[in-house]
C-alpha cells in the first residue's frame, strides 16, 4: 500500500502457506490433544458453583404472563388459528391409477380427428401450365376485388427453378388461420340409428277404404290390328286420339269407346298429341321423318273450321336459303284424309 519493496522472512512465508492451506498459525499447537472434562471426568461432593437460585425461578413471570394474554386475545378475535391436522395422503400419486378403462375406450371412439388441408393444384406449382397462368386483364381484375371475394388469395406465377422461388409471405398469416380452424372448428359425430327396415316400409291403406274406385272393366277400345304406341287426350277430356304399328290414327269418343274416324297416314305413328289450345281442333302425328298436322273434324263444326281458316293462313318461306324443315300443303285427296299441313325433317 506504501509502495516500499517488503521481503518476508521464512517464518512469516511458511505462516502465510499454513493459513492458506487451513491450518493453524501456531507449528506448535495440538488440536488434537486430550481434553480435560472439568464437569464429569471427575466426581466431586459439591458442585463448582453453590449458588442460590434466584427468585423469580419461582414465581410466575409478568412478561410471559403478557405474551400469554396477547395470544389468547389474538385466538378469541380469531387472528390466530390453530394448525391443520396434515394431509396423511402421500404428496405424489399415479394420476391414472382410479381410471376407469371403459371411459378410456370411449374417449377414443368418441375421437373426431381434425379436416385435413385442401391438396394443393396445379396453380399453386413454381412452374404451372400456361392455361394457369393468369391474363393482364384478369390480374387486374383480382386485384380490384375485396379479399374476401377472391377465389383464391394468390396468383399463380412461374419462374425458372425452384431455388428463385421467394419466400411465401402470407406463410404466417395462413398458418394462423389453419389454428383457427383447428380450434374454432364444430365437430359433431352423428349417432348411428338403429332403425327396424319394417318401420321404413310405408303402411299402405286397405283397398277397402280408397273406394269408390273402377272394380270392373268397363270399355274396350278396339280397332287397332297392330301395336298401339300412343295416345293423346283432346283439352275437353271428349275425344282421344291413338296411334298404332297399322299405320293409321283411330280417334275415339272417350265415354262410349266408339270409333269415330280412322285416318290412315302411311306409316308408323311414333307419337300423337292434341293441342293444348281448346278452341283449335288440330292432331300432331309423329310419323318416321315427318310431322302430321290433322283436323280431326270432331264436334263443334264451327271449331273445325276456324283450325282450317287458321291454317289455310300459313304462307311457306320464300328465303332462297334451306330451311331445317320443308313445310308442304296437303293435297285435295290428303285433305279428305284429314291432313292439312306436312311437315318435313331431312336429317
Amino acid at each position: 500500500m506504501t509502495g516500499h519493496d517488503v521481503r518476508l522472512t521464512d517464518e512469516q512465508v511458511a505462516l502465510v502457506h499454513r493459513l492458506q492451506r487451513g491450518q493453524f498459525g501456531d507449528v506448535n499447537f495440538d488440536p488434537y490433544e486430550p481434553a480435560v472434562d472439568f464437569f464429569s471426568g471427575e466426581p466431586m461432593i459439591h458442585p463448582v458453583t453453590n449458588r442460590p437460585a434466584d427468585k423469580r425461578s419461582f414465581i410466575p413471570s409478568l412478561v410471559e404472563k403478557e405474551k400469554v394474554s396477547r395470544m389468547v386475545h389474538a385466538i378469541k378475535m380469531g387472528w390466530i388459528q390453530p394448525r391443520r391436522p396434515r394431509d396423511a395422503a402421500p404428496r405424489f400419486y399415479d394420476l391414472w391409477a382410479q381410471e376407469d378403462p371403459s371411459a378410456v375406450l370411449g374417449r377414443h371412439k368418441m375421437h373426431v380427428p381434425a379436416p385435413k388441408l385442401a391438396l394443393p393444384g396445379h396453380d399453386e406449382s413454381y412452374n404451372p401450365p400456361p392455361e394457369y397462368l393468369p391474363s393482364e386483364e384478369e390480374r387486374l381484375a383480382w386485384e380490384q376485388q375485396e379479399p374476401a371475394e377472391r377465389k383464391r388469395n394468390f396468383l399463380p406465377r412461374r419462374f425458372a427453378s425452384l431455388r428463385a422461388v421467394p419466400a411465401y409471405g402470407r406463410f404466417v398469416h395462413e398458418r394462423f388461420e389453419r389454428c383457427l380452424d383447428l380450434y374454432l372448428c364444430p365437430r359433431q359425430r352423428k349417432m348411428r340409428v338403429n332403425v327396424d327396415p319394417e318401420d321404413l316400409i310405408p303402411k299402405l291403406p286397405r283397398p277397402r277404404d280408397l273406394q269408390p274406385f273402377p272394380t270392373c272393366q268397363a270399355l274396350v277400345y278396339r280397332g287397332h290390328r297392330d301395336l298401339v304406341r300412343c295416345i293423346s287426350v283432346s283439352p275437353g277430356g271428349q275425344w282421344l286420339a291413338s296411334g298404332s304399328d297399322d299405320g293409321c290414327v283411330r280417334l275415339w269418343e272417350v265415354a262410349t269407346a266408339r270409333c269415330m274416324r280412322t285416318l290412315p297416314v302411311g306409316g308408323v305413328v311414333r307419337s300423337v298429341a292434341w293441342n293444348p289450345h281448346p278452341d283449335i281442333c288440330l292432331v300432331a302425328v309423329a310419323v318416321e321423318d315427318s310431322v302430321l298436322l290433322l283436323n280431326p273434324v270432331l264436334g263443334d263444326r264451327l271449331l273445325a273450321g276456324s283450325t282450317d281458316q287458321l291454317l289455310s293462313a300459313f304462307t311457306p318461306p320464300e328465303e332462297p336459303v334451306q330451311q331445317p324443315a320443308r313445310w308442304l300443303e296437303a293435297s285435295e285427296e290428303e285433305r279428305q284424309g284429314g291432313l292439312r299441313l306436312r311437315i318435313c325433317h331431312d336429317q
